[in-house]
């Protein structure tokens, strides 16, 4: 049987896109998709990063790593709402590489980031192509 979503749902992005989530853009889950942008790899969260879908995008973190160790940006344009197991992801990624986050980010993932000090912990960027640009300079 199919259901609304699954009929109406979008269609997934042609090109190099790697699709890792479940979850297709405007459900409530997590879109993992990753691209080589200004020769950096590019991972795209959409939706909401809580508890479950960070164990679903965790892999497609631990896959854009292997293929660029020295730096990652993720797009966190897309994404809505954003729990302490989010930041925790994104404090470990940023452990293990030079990670850099693209936005514009939601006013809710903004000002989570402002209230838990991450904002000054973290590599943030008002735009994915501005993010893209800093993690190219530091060769990564």
């Amino acid at each position: 049987m199919t259901t609304g979503d699954d009929a109406t749902g979008p269609a997934p992005e042609q090109g190099q896109n790697q699709d890792h989530g479940r979850a297709r853009p405007g459900s409530a889950g997590p879109v993992a998709s990753r691209r080589r942008q200004g020769g950096v790899e590019v991972l795209v969260l959409a939706g909401e990063l809580d508890l479950d879908s960070v164990q679903e995008i965790a892999p497609a973190l631990d896959d854009a790593l292997a293929a660029q160790p020295g730096g990652l940006v993720v797009d966190l344009s897309q994404v809505a709402f954003a729990d302490s197991s989010a930041l925790n992801l994104l404090l470990r990624t940023h452990t293990r590489t030079s990670l850099h986050l693209g936005g514009p980010l939601s006013p809710f993932v903004e000002r989570l980031f402002e209230v838990t000090g991450i904002s000054g912990v973290l590599n943030l960027h008002p735009t994915v192509e501005d993010a893209v640009r800093a993690a190219g300079q530091r060769g990564g």
